[in-house]
């Protein structure tokens, strides 16, 4: 059944832009000789780093704030206040997280592309991984080339109550864009984490994905479409409105 959509939301990590295998364990190894530097009695940073995370992506959606949640588990495995913390995290993703752009690659046309979406009248939305702080998401759209594209919504840790893969992501949303799921297009490179979620909230879906493995589509939502970043705009012209 084509619906008629209104909002197409974009991942960013490897959908806009590409990023090296070792950038996650890369920033995690800076951050932590950033905090173990400043804080040397802590507990070891990086493993809590990784707990807190995973405790992030698990955390259904409720009244508190994702940022809140962060620092309430992330103080408790290392010992330190929030209030001493915060400041060095902070600096951290202004000061030393955008030289992390070596390990970053942009993809070409992925102004264009976006730009094209917006002429074709949609509101755009950028729905990347809460797990980062905005200062990180705002690096990594300069590194992208995106710095000034006017996205319609944006999520970062600051601003939303759970994160992917929960649907309860896309349900804040669409809340905050003021459009029920039905009328987004959820486009990403990850099944798990983009399309599934978005497809349980009740967002059409676009896989960036090539080759598709029998193990991948017993996992795949019933009719995803499934190709190159660059096909979003024909999909759209052939199946939105």
């Amino acid at each position: 059944m084509t619906r008629s959509i209104e909002i197409v939301a974009f991942d960013l990590d490897d959908t806009l832009i590409r990023l090296a295998p070792n950038f996650i364990p890369e920033y995690l190894t800076r951050l932590s000789r950033r905090i173990e530097s400043v804080f040397p009695d802590a507990a070891p940073i990086s493993p809590a780093i990784l707990a807190s995370s995973t405790m992030m992506m698990n955390k259904e959606r409720n009244q508190e704030r994702l940022e809140d949640f962060f620092y309430r588990d992330f103080t408790t495995r290392t010992g330190l206040g929030r209030g001493a913390l915060e400041p060095h995290l902070t600096a951290f993703y202004r000061d030393e997280f955008p030289q992390l752009e070596f390990l970053s690659r942009p993809v070409f046309g992925v102004m264009g592309l976006l730009a094209t979406v917006r002429a074709r009248g949609y509101r755009v939305a950028l729905l990347t991984s809460a797990l980062f702080p905005r200062l990180a998401i705002d690096a990594r759209l300069r590194w992208a080339g995106l710095e000034d594209f006017p996205f319609d919504w944006r999520t970062s840790l600051e601003v939303v109550h759970a994160t992917k893969p929960q649907p309860g992501y896309y349900l804040e949303a669409a809340e905050a864009g003021g459009v029920s799921p039905d009328r987004w297009l959820m486009v990403g490179n990850d099944l798990a984490e983009d399309i599934v979620p978005a497809y349980n909230a009740g967002m059409s879906v676009y896989w960036v994905h090539g080759d598709v493995t029998d193990d991948e589509w017993a996992l795949v939502p019933p009719n995803t479409p499934v190709g190159p970043l660059e096909r979003v705009v024909f999909w759209l012209d052939q199946h939105a409105r």
